[in-house]
């Protein structure tokens, strides 16, 4: 993720095979029993192939995507650099062909070593896979398909153009057609309006730039730009309108848009409308402070653009948004989730609220259970520990559960550039599951994973430490780690 100030004049830059067999962990304890009795079962795993056991790289910044015509294969990506070094070209993505419980690379990303931000969104044909990457040199938007997540062809480059930040993917079928929206900040946008939604109608053949920011800004809005798209057609858009700022203090509004016929018009995204000031797109907060810091600030994580949107893909009057900024001068960074059940029109008060805590990621199954991935900061200084949760809720979190996925060192190891861990994770749902992606201090230690973890990296558990393909020691780094849990029934 890059922010490149516009009004001020300060520019900050982010630094950006064969399936093997897993090693099996000790067995995990059993979960706890939520308040209604039901118990949530969840596998963990660690997506670093055996063959790179070697390996010692920040891993940061995961995304997954998950194909609806074979629950068998999956896609899923993180800072991961190509084993092969600068002079391949190429940067990986991980693949699975049986769900999840082994992953292989394929290094067909055309970036050198690795990419500095990528999402993706599966295609129509059963193994199709679209992508947006912020391409190594130079860090230009590349939007790349391949009609083979397996392959090992390079995918192909559909648009590319500079200037831009944090493109986020996704697709939906309309009748022959494929639709793409990729939510990204355009430093080209007139009038600071950065806010933008790529989109194409015809599967990426070509692509249109539609600006989503209605207000002014400070010079710019914040990297994140979040669309969800229902299986109506019904489009959302999520974004932080940054309006003033004094030095790193940013104040900003939370905004959603919304597009009832797939954002197929002239003018898309104009059908939700603020009764405030009668503009498109829907003031979810005003004037909340976003402290921007492109520096170790939650542990060694940053914080500024902290942003998920989902909604209900059956139902699309139903739709969460979550946040990240500062209440107090006690709190260094909380995430906020708000929802609304008539399409944006009006929106709950916070229905969860985090302290320290940062990249959540909501989903919406297809019972109306909605899932919250989070990563929040506990302790501190070096007894500091990340803990990655998973929550769950069929009321719109008047209730909910709460299941621990992994709760590791926060203070090891180093940071080697930002983000540490990532700005986003990513979930989604198959049938009666969650699936989701984060990053996380690899040490093996079952202690830290409460719901059990495989790793296919060669590890010992009994020592707590990682090991080469010849068994000789490796340092702790940061790994992507893939989960399933049950829904709540």
């Amino acid at each position: 993720m890059q922010a490149t100030w516009i009004s001020v004049g300060i520019s900050l830059f982010a630094a950006c095979k064969p399936s093997d067999k897993a090693s099996p962990p000790p067995p995990p304890p059993p979960s706890p029993p939520a308040s209604d009795h039901v118990v949530v079962h969840a596998q963990v795993v660690d997506i670093i192939p055996r063959r790179l056991s070697g390996e010692t790289w920040q891993d940061a910044e995961p995304f997954l995507s998950l194909y609806a015509s074979n629950p068998n294969f999956l896609a899923a990506s993180a800072f991961t650099p190509n084993p092969g070094g600068a002079a391949s070209g190429t940067a990986p993505i991980f693949v699975s062909s049986n769900g999840g419980t082994t992953w292989s690379l394929r290094n067909t990303i055309p970036s050198e070593v690795m990419t500095a931000d990528i999402t993706h969104a599966v295609g129509r044909n059963p193994r199709e896979l679209y992508a947006g990457i912020m391409r190594q040199p130079g860090y230009p938007l590349n939007e790349l398909s391949t009609p083979d997540f397996l392959s090992f062809v390079t995918m192909t480059q559909l648009s590319m153009r500079n200037d831009i930040d944090q493109p986020f993917v996704r697709a939906i079928k309309s009748g022959n057609a494929e639709r793409l929206y990729v939510g990204l900040n355009d430093f080209a946008a007139p009038s600071g309006r950065t806010a933008t939604v790529d989109l194409s109608m015809n599967g990426g053949a070509t692509f249109a730039s539609r600006r989503i920011e209605t207000r002014n800004t400070v010079g710019q809005n914040a990297p994140s730009i979040r669309p969800a798209v229902a299986e109506d057609g019904t489009v959302y858009v999520a974004y932080l309108g940054w309006r003033s700022a004094a030095g790193s203090v940013i104040q900003s509004d939370v905004v959603v848009a919304r597009d009832d016929h797939g954002a197929s018009g002239a003018n898309p995204f104009k059908d939700l409308v603020d009764p405030s000031d009668h503009l498109p797109g829907r003031l979810v907060a005003r004037n909340v402070t976003i402290t921007w810091s492109n520096a170790p600030t939650l542990g060694q994580e940053r914080i500024g653009s902290t942003l998920s949107l989902a909604v209900d893909g059956l139902h699309s009057d139903n739709v969460y948004v979550a946040w990240g900024d500062r209440v107090g001068n006690g709190d260094i960074w909380t995430v906020h989730v708000r929802r609304s059940t008539d399409r944006g029109a009006t929106w709950s008060n916070d229905v969860r609220t985090l302290t320290n805590a940062t990249a959540p990621s909501l989903a919406v199954s297809t019972n109306g259970t909605v899932g919250l991935l989070y990563q929040q900061l506990t302790g501190s200084g070096s007894t500091s520990r990340w803990v990655t949760h998973l929550d769950q809720s069929r009321d719109g979190f008047a209730t909910h559960q709460d299941i621990i996925l992994a709760t590791v060192p926060a203070m090891t190891p180093a940071f080697q550039f930002l983000p540490y861990l990532g700005d986003y994770n990513f979930l989604l749902t198959r049938g009666n599951k969650f699936l989701g992606i984060f990053s996380a201090n690899n040490t093996p230690d079952s202690a830290n994973f409460p719901q059990g973890v495989v790793y296919q990296r060669r590890v010992d558990f009994a020592t707590h430490r990682l090991l080469d393909r010849s068994g000789a020691p490796v340092a702790v780094s940061i790994d992507p780690f893939f989960f399933s849990a049950d829904v709540l029934p």
